[in-house]
């Protein structure tokens, strides 16, 4: 079934027509685009055309890969063209990818973008859509067996069989971002969100004494790893058990936060260095910022006894990442190689698993919001060190650039602005911003391509944080600036 270009009309109009705004005439200022009507735009497209229509059962689910032609999921051949992108040509695994239906942690800065809409515009229809979407997500997608939730890195809900996604890795539960709207689901779903947060003390965690676990679980049965204690995972359940124990008051949530923390801070080395990420390989870093910020805006959740232990577990990882600082500096964790005589650098630009560029942005943007809860001077000088280094980097187009990759340095470069108030950073940000609109975008779609050069559009490669970036680029553009509820959650 094709789209009906006649509905589309409107949105395209909108899209076609974005205005310049003037500035008022001042050195380096230029006219600017809104981006307030792209963002709307690509939320619009999203929420007309990328429903769950499919199958026997229709939901207010949003596809998390489309065919930007026809604004439908890939079929056919486009379907086994983009299939066939190999790894090394992207950066992304085929089980990371879900192109039969929806998952939400993929999308989950579109959820951030609805709520931000609606209270940048006023329109409700925003917030009602991203409710009614995530409460038949926790409503129906669900295991019955484990509680955990079919979405993460690997999993998903197919759309024509109405049922978890069954493709590689489908059935192994691995958070892929934080899940940062927690008190908006426990409204939409507390049952299915309480049932989820005792799945993930009772199936993600394989040793209830010692706190040992993988970042993988099996959805539909008891099946927890061990061994494999990434310490940005125990800080996404952490997370999720104290939002838990805030809503029910439960205390078996604090047990799980208590076992997985001293689990975590048994992993530690002098200096205070914790694990990497598999035991057996003994890799140990000296920061692991995620893990941190999470631990500290968790403890604020909890009586004061667990909350001390938390704090200062946290503050040890900050202690381990002075000591460490400058090398971790403004992204040095990805030096300069020499080639041959040939002195070359880091391409600050690609992404993918393991790219370079997500990492040096990324970890710069958790330096900000871990400086934001501690104010170390380490964490602000990683943070405009990194922004200094992207102000003069042309995008480097010789590997496909994911949207999310130049959103993630958009957002750093509005941290840095306001940290400093320095203009220079905000140019930067409006620059990068247009350049973005040419990779990805064109005239006959609103929805960003994968990469600059793949023209599907795919939720993993984070479209949605482009658009988070564009939206909070408008709001610092605004006079007075406007305060909307985004939070970054690449980390």
């Amino acid at each position: 079934m094709n789209v009906d270009f006649r509905k589309l009309v409107p949105i395209l109009l909108v899209w076609m027509s974005l205005p310049l705004v003037p500035v008022a005439a001042q050195e380096g200022n230029h006219d600017r685009v809104d981006y307030l009507p792209v963002v709307r735009a690509y939320a619009d497209c999203l929420l007309k055309y990328g429903r769950d229509d499919y199958g026997s059962v229709h939901s207010p689910l949003i596809a998390e890969a489309l065919d930007r032609r026809t604004l439908r999921l890939l079929e056919g051949d486009a379907l086994k063209q983009v299939q066939a992108i190999r790894r090394d040509q992207w950066g992304l695994r085929p089980g990371d990818r879900m192109l039969t239906g929806a998952n939400p942690q993929h999308c989950e800065n579109l959820y951030q973008v609805l709520y931000a809409l609606t209270a940048a515009t006023g329109e409700p229809k925003y917030a009602r859509e991203a409710d009614e979407s995530l409460r038949w997500f926790f409503g129906h997608c669900q295991s019955p067996q484990t509680g955990l939730l079919c979405w993460g890195e690997h999993a998903g809900w197919d759309f024509r069989t109405e049922a978890q996604a069954q493709y590689s890795q489908g059935n192994t539960h691995e958070f892929f971002r934080p899940w940062v709207l927690w008190d908006r689901c426990w409204e939409l779903a507390p049952q299915p969100c309480q049932k989820f947060a005792l799945g993930l003390w009772e199936h993600q965690i394989a040793d209830h004494a010692t706190g040992d676990y993988s970042r993988h679980a099996a959805i539909d049965r008891h099946g927890p790893g061990r061994g494999a204690p990434y310490p940005r995972h125990g800080g996404f359940y952490i997370l999720t058990w104290a939002k838990a124990y805030e809503k029910t008051q439960d205390p078996v949530f604090l047990q799980a936060i208590d076992v997985v923390i001293r689990g975590l801070g048994n992993d530690r080395r002098s200096g205070g260095m914790v694990v990497s990420r598999n035991r057996s390989s003994g890799k140990r870093v000296a920061y692991d910022l995620s893990v941190t910020i999470s631990v500290w805006e968790a403890a604020a959740l909890v009586p004061e006894d667990l909350a001390d232990k938390m704090r200062e577990f946290a503050k040890a990882n900050d202690a381990a990442y002075a000591a460490a600082h400058p090398e971790t500096e403004a992204g040095a964790e990805s030096p300069e190689k020499k080639d041959e005589g040939v002195q070359t650098r880091p391409n600050l630009w690609s992404s993918g698993y393991g790219g370079a560029g997500g990492e040096v942005a990324g970890r710069a943007n958790q330096c900000l919001m871990r400086y934001a809860q501690v104010k170390l001077a380490p964490y602000k000088e990683t943070a405009i060190g990194a922004a200094d280094r992207y102000l003069n980097d042309d995008v480097n187009l010789s590997f496909p650039v994911y949207p999310g990759t130049v959103g993630k340095v958009i957002l750093l470069m509005l941290g840095a602005h306001e940290l400093t108030g320095e203009a220079r950073y905000l140019q930067r940000a409006d620059a990068l911003a247009q350049q973005a609109l040419t990779l990805f975008m064109d005239d006959s779609c609103p929805l960003p391509r994968a990469t600059h050069q793949h023209d599907h559009y795919e939720a993993i490669t984070e479209a949605d944080t482009l658009m988070m970036a564009l939206l909070r680029l408008w709001a610092v553009q605004q006079t007075p600036p406007v305060a909307l509820p985004l939070t970054y959650t690449d980390r």
